[in-house]
């Protein structure tokens, strides 16, 4: 009987900024932008480049650095775009424009600096949390290797109808997991050392609903920038289109 196998806790990434904005290869040429209906503009060059730099940049120690990396980035963006010597009406008004949003959507990702850490705090809280309840159904295991079989088997069958948790559904998983406790917390359990095991293995499990719901409410925050991505990825477009790029998705 492998009690813990019917636990799984997935793995969850904290935050994907849509953005979207930022270069992912290599300007086209001259040729390329006449080739779709009219010479490029010859700021695109350097432009591209300082937008390709932002999805050039190295990567976080985790998403709360990776999320301040960006704004960083962004805001950097932003001043350089400032100072680029742009001759060209369109373009430049559409830098200016990109300019404007990038280090307003920066300066939004900066100021949930403290909701990103509280997240990966949780975020690790959480794996320790699963490590704990995988030694308590391991040692519960053990317990029933040596106890009565009958109640252990008996005990097991209630045990296989622990909630998969699965995805972002934080709060979700902690309604579930809390009803199983409830209902495992009223079995009659009559051997003394599967009733202690059994009561460690729950207690262990009682211990990630706080955490969860907790997570849920803090991944309602970034949520609230997606407005702003959004605005930012249109600003981007605008840039790529003068440039005779395709806009991104």
């Amino acid at each position: 009987m492998r009690t813990r196998s019917a636990l799984v806790l997935a793995p969850f990434l904290l935050l994907a900024v849509a953005c979207g904005g930022s270069a992912e290869q290599a300007p086209k040429t001259a040729a390329d932008g006449a080739a779709e209906g009219g010479a490029r503009p010859p700021e695109c060059e350097s432009v591209g480049a300082r937008m390709k730099a932002v999805d050039d940049r190295p990567e976080g120690k985790g998403p709360a650095d990776e999320m301040r990396s960006l704004a960083g980035a962004l805001v950097k963006l932003a001043g350089e775009l400032k100072k680029e010597p742009i001759e060209t009406p369109d373009l430049r008004a559409a830098v200016d424009d990109l300019a404007s949003e990038a280090e307003s959507f920066g300066g939004k990702v900066q100021a949930m600096g403290s909701t990103f850490d509280e997240m990966q705090k949780i975020t690790v809280e959480l794996g320790a949390w699963e490590k704990k309840v995988t030694a308590t159904a391991n040692d519960f295991d053990q317990t029933c290797a040596k106890g009565p079989q009958a109640e252990c088997e008996a005990i097991g069958k209630e045990l296989q109808t622990i909630p998969r948790l699965e995805g972002e559904k934080f709060a979700e998983h902690a309604a579930a997991l809390e009803k199983f406790i409830t209902a495992m917390d009223k079995l009659q359990v009559k051997d003394a050392k599967v009733k202690a095991s059994l009561g460690a293995m729950l207690g262990a499990l009682k211990e990630g609903v706080p955490p969860m719901r907790k997570l849920s409410a803090l991944l309602g925050e970034p949520k609230k920038l997606d407005p702003a991505a959004q605005e930012l990825k249109s600003k981007v477009n605008r840039v790529r289109t003068i440039c005779g790029l395709p806009p991104k998705e």
